[in-house]
Order: C-alpha cells, then sequence, then structure tokens
C-alpha cells in the first residue's frame, strides 16, 4: 500500500487536469506542445505513487474513475490557485501596472485631469486608479502605492511627502450675497460669526476647533453641518450652505474656477501633508520615483 501521508508530486498535476478536461491524451499533449507517450507515462506515474487507476481506459472515450473524478476537483483547485497566485506574484515583481488608491477628490480634481499627459511622458507605466475614502492596507493587498492625507507612518510603507499644506476660510459668492462678513481679509476674529454656518468636512477630527486654536479665537456659530467627506463638505460649499475650511493647494482648482472663493489673505499652515506611500519592491523603485516627481508637479 502507497503513503497515504506523501504527496503526490505537483509536476504531474498539468498533465492530469488537462487530460481529465478533454477527456484525451492526444489533445492534452496537443495543447501542452508534448507528446502523447509523455501525457500517459506521466498519468501512470501519478496513479503509481497514489495507487489508484484515476483513468478508465477499458472503453474508447477515456473516463475518468471515481478516485480520478475525487482526485481531479483537488487538482484543478490547486492548480487554479497557482495559476492566480502566480498572476499577482508577477504583476507585483514583473509588471509594470502601478495600482494607486486615493480618495475621489484627489483623484478628481488634481490627478484624473493631468493623467492623459503623465501617459504621454510616460508610456512604459501603466498607471491605474482606485478611489476609496478607506485607508486601503498596501502590506496585503495588490495596491502598490496610495497618496495620502495625514502624517506618517502608515504601517511598514514608505512615505515621501508631495507637498505641505495650508488651510484657509472658503464660501461661494452666493453664500456671500446673503451673509455679511466683515474683515474678511484683514482680522478673522471680526468676522461677524454669529450668523454663519460652518461646514464640518471630517467625521472623525473637529476642523473647526484647531482652526479657533491656531488663530486665537473662539466663537458660536449660527448653524453646523456635519458631512463624512472633504469632498462632501466642499460641494455644500459650492451650494452656498456655508463656509467651510479648505485645504491648499489640494483645493486650488476650486478658487481658479470661482467655485468657491477665500475669505482670507492669510493661510495657515497645518501639520498634515500630502504623501506618496508605497510598500516595499525593489523592481519597481524606479517607476514609484517617477510618479512621485510628477506627482509634486502637478500638486
Amino acid at each position: 500500500m502507497k503513503n497515504r501521508q506523501r504527496l503526490p508530486p505537483i509536476q504531474y498535476l498539468v498533465a492530469f487536469v488537462t487530460a481529465a478536461k478533454l477527456c484525451s491524451f492526444k489533445l492534452a499533449a496537443r495543447e501542452l506542445n508534448i507528446t502523447p507517450s509523455a501525457i500517459s507515462q506521466q498519468i501512470k506515474n501519478l496513479e503509481n505513487h497514489i495507487g489508484l487507476a484515476l483513468f478508465s481506459r477499458e472503453k474508447r472515450e477515456l473516463q475518468l474513475t471515481g478516485a480520478g473524478e475525487a482526485f481531479y476537483l483537488i487538482a484543478k483547485k490547486t492548480m487554479s490557485s497557482y495559476e492566480n497566485g502566480y498572476a499577482q506574484f508577477s504583476d507585483q515583481f514583473f509588471s509594470s501596472s502601478l495600482r494607486v488608491s486615493m480618495i475621489p477628490f484627489v483623484a478628481h480634481e488634481i490627478v484624473i485631469p493631468h493623467l492623459h499627459e503623465f501617459q504621454i511622458k510616460h508610456p512604459e507605466i501603466n498607471f491605474i486608479i482606485e478611489t476609496s475614502a478607506e485607508l486601503k492596507n498596501l502590506e496585503t493587498g495588490d495596491l502598490d502605492g496610495a497618496v495620502r492625507f495625514g502624517l506618517p507612518p502608515w504601517g511598514n510603507t514608505k512615505a515621501e511627502r508631495i507637498c505641505s499644506l495650508s488651510s484657509n476660510l472658503v464660501a461661494s459668492k452666493e453664500y456671500l450675497k446673503t451673509h455679511s462678513i466683515e474683515g474678511k481679509s484683514e482680522n478673522k476674529a471680526e468676522i461677524n460669526w454669529q450668523n454663519q454656518t460652518l461646514i464640518h468636512s471630517r467625521s472623525n477630527v473637529n476642523d473647526w476647533q484647531r482652526y479657533m486654536s491656531d488663530v486665537g479665537v473662539q466663537f458660536k456659530p449660527k448653524n453646523e453641518l456635519f458631512f463624512d467627506s472633504y469632498e462632501a463638505g466642499l460641494r455644500a460649499a459650492e451650494e452656498g450652505l456655508g463656509i467651510a475650511l479648505a485645504v491648499f493647494p489640494m483645493s486650488a482648482n476650486k478658487i481658479k474656477t470661482e467655485k468657491l472663493v477665500v475669505l482670507s489673505d492669510q493661510y495657515v499652515p497645518i501639520k498634515e501633508g500630502v504623501y506618496w506611500v508605497t510598500k516595499a519592491n525593489e523592481n519597481k523603485q524606479d517607476n514609484y520615483q517617477t510618479v512621485l516627481g510628477w506627482l509634486q508637479g502637478i500638486f
């Protein structure tokens, strides 16, 4: 009796799965570009190792035995897992693709409008953008990098600064027509906060409280609106719903296109920055640096 604890050699699985799928040693040999006798010998070696017949050779058409059908399920699953795993491995270490995560606002406002320039200048790099408000795990997923707002570190990754940031008050022209704001270009303390609506863009951080601490002014607004994303908060400001704290240079295009206006000449530096975050991969370091330089340019 064969030792059932000893696994069959994996190199025989390709011939077995192909022959079982096509019900023919001849067709399997043609697909694998080897001789039918080579297929037959590999199947025979596999059967000898297992100690069971996997094919019934009594009829003209090749058929699996009961044991063969059971083993086929195992072998097919094994081959599928190996092929998928190697495809991911190849993509990670040999592919020219860079799969990058970023929040929708950064993708729509900054990166995508300049993506054609990158493609023309660097056709050898396939830049794939995935937008998500979630902080994706680079170490365990199939992402190569991410554009992130905040402060490093983020796990076992490399974080390189794209740009520093500052904040300023913004609102729409429509909002300003119906809400009196005094001394807006000189002293924020002169703003009539009691008649204003404040827009919050992050659920986990009170940016307005930090703003009050930074400028040394405490106030109570007439109303407050809360949103769970920066994009939604600025959109609310565009619709004339209130005053938002915009981050620059990320939001510069909103001012350039006159969708929003800044309420002060003073831009307040903030501790967070925009970072290019990548996981360790020596084979893609050159591409990582190419993308970093491009991102620094467009930001």
